[in-house]
């Protein structure tokens, strides 16, 4: 059965469009449309070049093409309709379209990604088909709904809401509150009368946000979602963004990390108790808060965590199209890594690179040309094999530095992501390595969702990718899941003696991450980038 799963819609408020092509419960090919269109999150669209891109990939035709499968379940009747247009528009031929609740995608993307038998499946983000968070238990397979909290009880909302607070953009820099909330004090403020979950019931206090019919949309990214109430309650005015960052808004970004990070563990405990299960399985938006991730890890009453390394709405047109190949009896099968998009032959990369009459060099191996190039302290641009799936770049398409330099981290944000001082970086590490270095109940992390405790006795070893509260949003590699890269980090240890690389995403700030050799050697030749490796090819500035 040949299934393409999509993500997207007609309004603004839906993004991270994707498409997802699964044959026989098999993963071929999954991108996101930003990636293609250079457009970041895409929103409002449909994926029409993600969709086309699947077809190529798979060699197809849209005639192929058993079923659609698409969030939006509640959504009005002539969606369908709506969608059908588009497709017979853009090729001449719709596929039946097959609707799914937007969590059930969720949890269906998270579960069968994670290896678990038995689980507890949550998920929560802003809203999807009018709900913001799902609770569901899966045992021998058979997921069984356990509670839904419709919108605007959501920890997406008041996450975005303090992120708006403080001069971010929501739906959008939630990551920079979280990577913000360790400068400040998260004892200051205490946001009991905002967001709580007691007694089985998850409640956000509307008093102090804008209102939102039932039906209504979401306000879009650049309207307040909070009221006069709220300013007055706080008792600050919003801090307008490039301001400076007082201290007030640090702690403010501290306390409501923490409120989070409380929340979602009381109410995780209560299911816990509840159903007996211990494993957990996490998707949807806030699922991609890492740092709340390390608390739930760690916790007593959790025994293993698995986070859908496409949490976010991307990660839709993967559980859309599971849910599909379900009803036909068609089990899923588990995704072994996330390189699930496009990739490039040496010979189309020359091409690229000849038609920008450049200058190269070529190596038969490039993991020891970047290893010796990051032990000179030269950052790289790192193109190879296919693109990731999801918002992480994990070795693919990467800035690669040396962590044992402090000034890298101020370096790479300053020159070459061209973003706030306050954000860090990350750590790819040899997966064997990962516990002389960090700490943390799972020894095993290859996705970069959970934060871990760098031990301190190797803080100031690997400095760059510290950070200011010793925590490192950490990926564990070994040689099954990506063999070239896994050879880098063998390579830099030798060089080095720590096996471990600064790894950030390869775009610039406000782009999405690269996808074609023309994007790496714009992005390369745009930033303060040293070098750029890119299949068997390496530049040199």
């Amino acid at each position: 059965m040949v299934v393409l799963g999509i993500n997207g819609g007609f309004r603004l408020g839906y993004q991270d469009v994707s498409a997802c092509l699964v044959i026989d419960g098999k993963v071929i090919f999954a991108i996101e449309e930003e990636r293609l269109s250079r457009i970041k999150f895409s929103a409002g669209k449909l994926p029409f070049l993600s969709f086309k891109e699947a077809l190529d990939f798979g060699q197809l035709k849209i005639q192929d093409i058993d079923c659609i499968g698409f969030h939006g379940s509640t959504w009005e009747p002539e969606i369908e309709d709506r969608i059908k247009s588009y497709f017979i528009n853009h090729f001449g031929y719709a596929p039946p379209i097959h609707r799914y609740h937007h969590h059930d995608c969720h949890s269906l993307s998270a579960y069968y990604a994670s290896g678990f038998d038995d689980a507890l499946v949550v998920t929560l983000d802003n809203s999807g088909d009018g709900i913001s968070t799902q609770i569901s238990e899966v045992r021998n397979g058979k997921l069984k709904l356990l509670e839904r909290f419709a919108r605007p009880n959501s920890y997406g909302t008041f996450y975005s809401l303090i992120t708006q607070y403080c001069g971010f953009v929501k739906d959008s820099d939630e990551y920079k509150l979280m990577g913000l909330a360790p400068y400040g004090d998260k004892t200051k403020f205490d946001f009991d009368w905002l967001l709580d979950f007691q007694n089985g019931e998850l409640k956000l206090n509307t008093e102090y946000i804008v209102s939102i019919g039932a039906k209504a949309p979401s306000p879009h990214r650049d309207e307040m979602i909070f009221n006069q109430k709220f300013l007055d309650k706080i008792g600050s005015p919003r801090r307008l963004p490039k301001s400076d960052y007082a201290q007030f808004y640090k702690d403010i970004a501290a306390s409501a990390q923490r409120h989070l990070e409380q929340t979602a563990l009381k109410m995780l405990q209560f299911y816990v108790e509840k159903t007996g299960l211990h494993n957990v399985c996490m998707g949807g938006g806030v699922a991609l808060n890492c740092v709340m991730n390390q608390k739930i890890m760690n916790a007593d009453f959790v025994d293993a965590l698995f986070v859908q390394p496409a949490s976010s709405d991307a990660g839709i047109s993967l559980g859309a199209a599971w849910l599909a190949g379900l009803e036909k009896g068609i089990t899923p099968v588990k995704t072994n890594n996330t390189f699930l998009g496009n990739g490039y032959s040496n010979e189309q990369i020359k091409a690229a690179l000849d038609g920008c009459n450049l200058k190269y060099r070529e190596t038969n191996d490039p993991a020891e040309v970047a290893a010796g190039l990051i032990a000179k302290n030269k950052v790289i641009g790192w193109f190879q094999g296919r693109m990731e799936y999801g918002p992480r770049a994990l070795g693919n398409r990467s800035i690669l530095a040396n962590p044992a330099v402090a000034e890298m981290k101020d370096l790479v944000n300053q020159k070459i992501k061209f973003r706030d001082s306050f954000r860090p970086f990350c750590p790819s590490i040899l997966e064997e390595d990962a516990p002389k270095y960090f700490v943390g109940k799972q020894t095993v992390s290859p996705y970069m969702t959970i934060t871990y405790d760098v031990r301190k006795e190797m803080q100031s070893k690997i400095p760059a990718v510290t950070h200011v509260d010793g925590t490192a949003r950490i990926q564990t590699v070994n040689e099954s899941q990506n063999a070239l890269y896994y050879r880098l980090l063998k390579n830099l240890k030798e060089k080095t003696g720590h096996g471990v690389v600064l790894n950030t995403s390869f775009n610039l700030s406000h782009e999405p991450i690269v996808c074609t050799p023309r994007d790496a050697i714009a992005s390369f030749y745009a930033s303060g980038l040293d070098a750029l490796v890119i299949g068997n090819f390496v530049i040199e500035k």
